[in-house]
């Protein structure tokens, strides 16, 4: 290799320091130099990078199996026939609160026979979850329009009053509470 080749490495790399150096402001950390190696083959060694914190992500419960378990359980004993009004505002968010539109829901002819079955649930922190699922009434498949939500309140998983909400459009003559 001649002498002419091997400076062009050298002029391309000072080219490039120079066109860093040049860019960098004070506020930004100055460029580490090529090193090189024997071979005449540039390398060079980055500077350690510093990041800020990462943005807090949802977060499962700590037992999902069992927090699923619940949700599951609160949706069944909400549209159970054998369920009473209190069980079911008992497993309403904040269901004491609009106890008299789940009564409502139960004495309307077209509410009472609603069945649900619940497809899936994806918790999107510890104290939400998002429940795909599909209403029935007498065996016929009649919505959701779209998924329904729990809550965790008082430590215990609830439908969420948004849920229980959506569900008086079934009904022939259920009003939606003042929390709706």
């Amino acid at each position: 290799m001649g002498p002419q080749r091997r400076s062009l490495p050298a002029v391309v790399a000072a080219a490039a320091l120079l066109a860093a150096a040049v860019s960098c402001t004070d506020d930004e950390p100055r460029p580490t130099p090529p090193t090189f190696t024997s071979t005449s083959t540039p390398s060079r060694t980055l500077p350690p990078t510093t990041s800020q914190s990462p943005t807090p992500t949802a977060s499962a419960p700590e037992d999902p199996a069992e927090a699923e378990e619940e949700v599951r359980d609160a949706w069944a004993r909400f549209f159970s026939p054998e369920t009473s009004v209190e069980d079911k505002a008992d497993v309403a968010e904040s269901g004491n609160e609009y106890q008299l539109m789940i009564e409502a829901l139960v004495k309307d002819p077209e509410t009472r026979t609603l069945r649900i079955r619940v497809d899936a649930v994806t918790f999107t922190s510890d104290l939400h979850a998002r429940v795909d699922y599909t209403l029935f009434s007498d065996a016929t498949k009649v919505g959701p329009d779209g998924p329904g939500a729990s809550v965790r309140q008082d430590d215990t998983w609830k439908i969420s009053a948004k849920t229980v909400c959506s569900l008086t459009k079934y009904g022939k003559d259920v009003p939606q509470a003042p929390i709706c």
